[in-house]
Order: structure tokens, then sequence, then C-alpha cells
């Protein structure tokens, strides 16, 4: 007996996956021969999946078993051709930077753009003078520069300078975007070493070039700015959300989301003619707040104007606003700030980019895309060293073959959502048992050997 209970409990017990999902979708295949695939998410899936990193949304082969995929963000807006434009620089002296606010002596106009600056320098400085420091004001062009072009007057001059890169938004305070750049222009017996390329990674916009020696620069005929312009590809999805019942301009409109999607954007539907400065909020249920129960409101913005106007029996709204991020909260807030008077609830619309399921074909076809589980665990197979390289090999634009969702349909349900109960260790319950079996065998073995004893002393 019990050995055999050791032998049950060495051997691997088989249960049942609790990682069942709530509901799936049929995949439709562009091309039947392709090894790999890709399947833009909808609005459905994201309703449909429980985590926020979208763990649980998997593709299954016919047999049911999960084949090689992955989930990834909406790609980003493709970069436009590079363009070069003129930049509005500045000479100063090294001594009107010392303080770090240049706002004093820069007259600016309503926009910010710098009109002209008091004790400004020449291009360049004389023999055995300072270098000057150079500011640069990007305009509407800030974000987009990548890099800095240096135009020497003197294109012919040999020079190895450096300076520090500097980015303000308001000209008082300035951070070190690069503690070191080095321009380089030299000639020896016909050939030529030139480094005019300054790499810009900000999106402030003010830059100001300090020089690390004291020793003159060559005259600057201009600065040109590389401009790399975003295309936005337009496949934005909006969500629509009406109010909960029992908010007010004083409380605040609570609006709930379904599922997670990667919310980039948000705007406000109001009546005509209104405008109101809001607050935005966020929260989800996923992180309990300081009383361990309810969780905080996280503020994403204070001081969102939005408005309506009808004019000429036209409706016109103020643009949609960024988020600071990608927001997947599930329950939103608004609030209008003080002087604001809604006349009731906006309409609040949320907006993303779809990301996509990257699969492999294994395993037999048909395939399905299943989402929405609260078992699954974090390992999900790496697709990006073989999508790095075969980008590599057909070029940059290369994506697997389309596939697409077919109609959703449930699945396991609701009760895939639930979380699935610890597993009880029988092994630790068998062991116990043997113990318990162990003991009561020596008891009993004991207990035979004193009647034994009993018995032979009433013989003798």
């Amino acid at each position: 007996m019990i050995k055999r209970l050791l032998w049950l409990a060495l051997l691997p017990l088989s249960a049942q996956a609790a990682d069942d999902f709530a509901q799936q979708w049929p995949l439709q295949l562009s091309q039947p021969d392709a090894g790999a695939y890709r399947v833009p998410l909808d609005a459905s899936v994201y309703a449909a999946a429980h985590w926020r990193d979208l763990r649980d949304v998997r593709v299954i082969d016919a047999d049911g078993k999960q084949v090689a995929s992955a989930v990834y963000a909406a790609a980003m807006p493709l970069s436009g051709p590079l363009r070069t434009v003129e930049l509005q620089w500045f000479a100063l002296p090294v001594a009107a930077t010392a303080d770090d606010d240049l706002s004093v002596v820069v007259e600016r106009d309503t926009r910010g753009k710098v009109l002209s600056i008091r004790n400004s320098v020449g291009s360049g400085g004389s023999a055995g003078a300072a270098a000057p420091v150079w500011l640069v004001d990007l305009g509407d062009d800030a974000g987009k520069v990548r890099a800095l072009r240096v135009d020497w007057a003197d294109a012919g001059a040999s020079l190895d300078l450096g300076y520090r890169l500097e980015g303000s938004d308001d000209l008082r305070g300035w951070q070190v975007l690069d503690p070191q750049v080095r321009l380089v222009q030299l000639s020896n017996q016909g050939r030529e070493l030139r480094n005019s390329t300054i790499k810009v990674d900000s999106a402030l916009r003010y830059l100001r070039l300090v020089p690390l020696q004291r020793t003159s620069a060559p005259a600057l005929r201009a600065l040109r700015g590389e401009v790399v312009d975003a295309v936005d590809s337009g496949d934005w999805q909006w969500l629509e959300l009406t109010a909960a019942a029992g908010g007010s301009a004083k409380d605040g409109y609570q609006y709930q989301l379904q599922g997670r999607p990667p919310i980039q954007r948000m705007d406000v539907r109001m009546p005509a003619n209104s405008a109101v400065s809001w607050s935005v909020f966020s929260r989800d249920a996923d992180r309990p707040g300081a009383d361990g129960n309810n969780p905080d409101w996280q503020l994403l913005r204070r001081g969102w104007n939005a408005w309506s106007l009808s004019e000429a029996g036209q409706l016109q709204h103020s643009p949609p606003l960024e988020t600071s991020g990608v927001i997947t909260d599930r329950q939103w807030r608004l609030l209008a700030e003080p002087g604001s008077v809604p006349s009731e609830a906006p309409l609040l619309r949320l907006g993303y980019r779809p990301g996509s399921m990257v699969f492999l074909a294994q395993g037999r076809a048909p395939y399905l895309l299943v989402a929405g589980s609260a078992n699954v665990s974090e390992m999900q197979v790496t697709l990006d060293p073989m999508l790095d390289a075969l980008r590599a090999r057909n070029g940059a634009q290369w994506q697997p073959a389309i596939a697409t969702l077919g109609g959703s349909a449930a699945r396991a349900g609701d009760a895939a959502y639930q979380p699935a109960k610890p597993p009880r260790d029988w092994k630790n319950v068998l062991l116990w048992a043997v113990l318990v079996i162990g003991a009561l065998a020596v008891a009993g073995f004991a207990l035979s050997l004193l009647r034994s004893s009993r018995v032979e002393k009433k013989e003798a």
C-alpha cells in the first residue's frame, strides 16, 4: 500500500488547461502558402482582451494548439522625404548665457519667434576673440529637425571645434542634449575630413551651441536643418462614449470604456456655440488606490479648452487632443474647471491606432484568433529577430501576408475571465498520508509486539 501511494505521488498529474478564451474569430488568409501572417486587430478584440499587454490574444490551429504568435502595437506614422530648411540663428557672446536665462535679452513675438537679441555679435569672431554662442530658433519645425548642418563662410578653413548642444522651450531653463559635438574641416594632400552635421534628438524649440574652446571660430554663413515630416497613415479608430447617469458639472462626468484599446487621442462633442475648459482623468480597477479598494483618478490633462461653434450653418469643433503616451484605462472622467459651465454632459470620443497580431502558419488550417482569459501566462514567442531579418533582406517596408478577422463567436464566455483556483498540492497530501499510514503501521506493529509479550508471560 505504501509503495503504491509513493508511486502515485510521483506521477505527473494531468489537469485540463484553465486558460480557455472568452471569444474567437475565424481567420481568412490572403495567401494560402505564406509562412507568416499579420492580423489587424479591431475594437471587438480589444473589448474581449483581459490584460493590458494583450497577452491573452493568441492564434490556435484546427487542433486547438497555440501557434507562434506575438502582438504588436500600431506602427508609428511613416516618415516623409527628407527636406532641408534654413534655420533662424543668432550669435551671442558667451557672457550673455552665463546665467542660463536668455529671456531678458531676447525679443520674441506672441508666437515665440525670436525677433532680435540685445548685445548680439557677428557670425564669427576675429583672431584671438572668443567664439560666439549660436542660438537657434526651430519655430514650427521643432520636433521634426533630425540634424543641424553648419555652413561655414570659408569652406577651405581648417578647424576642429567642440560645442555643447543645449535645448530649451522657454529660453530660461536649459538642458544638455549632447555634452560634446565635434565640427571638423581638415584637408591634407587633396584629401578632406569633414563633419559639419550635428544630430538632434529633441522636440525643444530653442537650441544653442556653446563653444568648448576659447579660440575664435570661422564666420558662419548659415545653419540648415534636416527635417523629416511624419505622414499620418489615417488609420485612426474612434470610440464614442456617453456619460453615466448621475454626473454633474460640479462632480464630473464619468465614462466606461469596453476593453483596453491603446488610446492616444481625446475629443469631445458639445452643443453648438459652447466653450468649456476640462480636466481629464482616467483610472482602472486593477490599480487599487491608497485605501486598497477604489482606484485613484490619474490626472491626464488640465485646462483643455474645447469648443463648438455653428457658423453659416456649419458646425466646427476644437481639434482632438494628443495624450501623453498610450492610455489603456477603462474609466474616464471629465471635470469642468471653475468658470466653465457646460449645459450638458459632452460626448467623449477616444481615438487609437489599432495594433496587429503576427503569427506563423504552424499546425493545420483553418486558424482561429482567440482572446479573453485571466489565466494565460506571460510567455509569448519573440518574432522580432525573424521579422528584422526579413525586412533587412526584402526591404524595410516588407510585411507578412494579411489575414482578416471573421465574425466573432463565444468560446468559453465570461467563465474565462474568472481566475482559476490554485491547484491542490496532491503530492504533499499523499506524502502526509504515507506518513500517517506509516505511523499507524508502526503503532500496530508495536501493539502486536505488546500483545505477544503479554501472552508469553501468561503461558510462563
